[in-house]
């Protein structure tokens, strides 16, 4: 990761006031992890909520305006203090609401709370997103006068206060599946990506991948992939994986010849597919066991061939990218000594792999192996000298964690209207039925249909909550179109990822240009087509679990081999080189090999192996008689 520069200026008494808002929570977390959660859960999560709220709403840029700077701080002070109330409310009086029998049981003052509460979530989420934001007061408006909406959307509505119970003071509203992801996996995890910051781990890394690559063909881009890889799986975010490892990986790429807005698109890909790369899949995993009831070290297991698909197909678009621009390597004199880089950083590896064996060998719960994570990655990087950061440095690395996770907690708060809209109206039922109709049952529809929603929702969102809300809306369809469980969550958590760099929004796409001086749009559009292979891969989840590794072990083999051979093929036919140029006859060729090689089944296999050994025997022949005949 980037480190965070000394600062310059000394903190203003808001930054200490933040900072101590932050580590106090971040302490309590650890506190609760450790011992369990003061209380109740939804004492818990209501002094979860209540810190990273009041963080959010403090802690954001204002104009530079008298009047405006003014009155953006008279908004933010009365939300802070709107929290600070709403919460110390819920917290005061939590054993009456939760022993309330329905909304007839609400006083005066709990109807104004409750109101409080869903005003705050609904800000919270404007600030941030509006997608969100339109889906919170759809919620409400839905749950009040869904006696008027037509059609199947239409249920018999409820009164305001029925409304204010179940989105105020139930699991099944604000309190419910948002705000504990949060709460359980995104927090302690951007913690952990902070103390991995704080330790240097991802110069580590950096350092590693250019020794191991960087002598390549494209090794440069390469080497972003081993970076992003390694790191990228931790921070849980594809933006932060950007910011983190495309400030040295993209400057890199362009010295060496790759064009910025191929630079900007390779690093585009390589951190969306730490996502991907289990055990930890950027804390998706674990939501994904939380909303399937599918075992965590399953989900874990099956995501390590999509994995290695997806940087395959990868690794062969920049390899045929860098023959056909003819790119070298990174100059030797920037190559680090592997020997060096590991000895120097060696001990960066134990909170990582202390972090793995807890969550697969030991099944403790991620937050619990996040903390002793985060408590092996500080000793150990404090330990020695070449990782060891003044600790005023290391306090700004966790408030910067504390203050991400509140710009998070803030975005997927308003999920907790949703959440009761869904379950309380019947609306889950009926979305699936409304897609199911529309397609006609047919899986490959349903999936396509599926495809349009992540790209809308996920529109400017970390991934986990791109995920969480197409779960709840597509994935009864996927499965009542006959995909498998497994699969169907697999395939939308692979297109939750993608939406952050497919057009028009391009959240990914659109930092990474940012940090190469590129056009965004060509890197989007650069980006969507490097990742082609990857697209057709994730559609074969739903009709090959035997790529998810489910099955028995023959199978399993065969189809890991038939699609590693169609994802070559693929990444050829969309770069244009397989041993040389090729012509279009030849990408249309291989393209078809690449489908049929992907899909399962023997008859399929054995044509699409033949044609892609064709094509490339031929091209090879063609390159080595041009070779021989250069003079010299």
């Amino acid at each position: 990761m980037t480190e965070i520069e000394a600062r310059t200026e000394p903190r203003s008494g808001m930054d200490w006031l933040l900072t101590g808002v932050g580590m106090t929570i971040f302490g309590y977390m650890v506190y609760a992890t450790l011992y369990g959660p003061y209380r109740t859960t939804i004492v818990h999560l209501a002094l979860f909520a209540c810190a990273m709220l009041f963080i959010a709403f403090l802690d954001r840029a204002r104009s530079k305006t008298p009047l405006v700077r003014g009155l953006q701080w008279g908004m933010d002070l009365a939300f802070a203090a709107g929290t600070l109330v709403t919460m110390g409310y819920v917290i005061l009086n939590f054993e009456r609401l939760i022993n309330l029998w329905g909304s007839s049981f609400l006083t005066p003052m709990d109807v104004a709370i409750g109101v409080a509460i869903i005003v705050i979530a609904l800000e919270a989420s404007r600030r941030h997103s509006l997608i969100l934001f339109g889906l919170g007061v759809f919620g409400v408006a839905y749950m009040l006068w869904g006696a008027h909406f037509p059609g199947v959307m239409q249920h018999s509505g409820m009164d305001l206060k029925r409304m204010i119970y179940l989105v105020a003071y139930t699991t099944e509203g604000f309190f419910g599946t948002g705000l504990g992801v949060a709460a359980s996996y995104l927090f302690m995890f951007m913690m952990l990506g902070s103390a991995l910051q704080a330790t240097k781990t991802g110069d580590f890394i950096m350092k590693v991948a250019n020794a191991t690559t960087g002598r390549q063909v494209g090794g440069a881009a390469k080497s972003a992939m081993i970076a992003s890889a390694g790191l990228g799986t931790m921070v849980g975010s594809s933006v932060g994986n950007v910011v983190a490892t495309g400030t040295f990986t993209i400057p890199l790429m362009i010295r060496t010849g790759f064009k910025r807005h191929v630079a900007a698109a390779v690093e585009t890909n390589t951190s969306e597919g730490a996502q991907l790369v289990p055990p930890i899949l950027g804390a998706a995993a674990f939501i994904m066991a939380q909303l399937t009831g599918i075992p965590y070290a399953t989900i874990a297991v099956a995501a390590i061939l999509p994995a290695i698909l997806y940087y395959l197909s990868l690794f062969c678009v920049v390899h045929f990218e860098a023959r056909k621009a003819g790119l070298a390597g990174i100059p030797e004199d920037e190559i680090p000594s592997f020997r060096d880089a590991f000895r120097d950083g060696w001990h960066l590896l134990v909170a990582p792999a202390v972090l793995f064996y807890l969550l697969i060998a030991e099944s403790y719960t991620p937050s619990y192996a996040s903390v002793i994570a985060i408590g092996i990655a500080m000793v150990c990087g404090l330990a020695r000298s070449v990782s060891r950061l003044p600790l005023s440095q290391v306090l700004d690395h966790f408030d910067s964690g504390a203050r991400q996770a509140a710009a998070i907690t803030a975005l997927i708060v308003s999920i907790g209207i949703l959440q009761a809209a869904i379950v309380t109206t019947g609306l889950g039922p009926r979305i699936a039925d409304i897609i199911l109709s529309i397609s006609d049952g047919s899986l490959l529809v349903t999936a396509l249909l599926a495809v349009v929603a992540a790209t809308l929702l996920g529109m400017g969102m970390p991934t986990p909550i791109a995920y969480l809300l197409l779960a709840m809306f597509t994935a009864p369809a996927l499965t009542a179109a006959g995909a498998p469980l497994l699969g169907a969550h697999m395939f939308l958590f692979y297109f939750a990822i993608k939406s952050g760099s497919t057009p028009p929004v391009a959240l990914v796409a659109v930092v990474a240009a940012g940090i190469a001086r590129a056009n965004w749009w060509q890197t989007a559009v650069t980006a969507f087509m490097q990742a082609m292979p990857g697209f057709i891969i994730a559609f074969m989840f739903l009709f090959s679990p035997s790529l998810l590794l489910q099955g028995e072990p023959m199978t399993v083999a065969v189809s890991a081999v038939s699609a590693a051979i169609g994802v070559f093929a693929l990444a050829a036919a969309v770069q244009g080189w397989c041993a040389g140029r090729i012509t279009l006859l030849e990408r249309a060729l291989l393209a078809t090999s690449a489908l049929s090689l992907i899909n399962p089944g023997y008859a399929t296999d054995l044509i699409g192996i033949a044609m892609v050994g064709l094509i490339y025997l031929r091209r090879a022949r063609i390159y080595r008689a041009a070779t021989l005949a250069q003079p010299g």
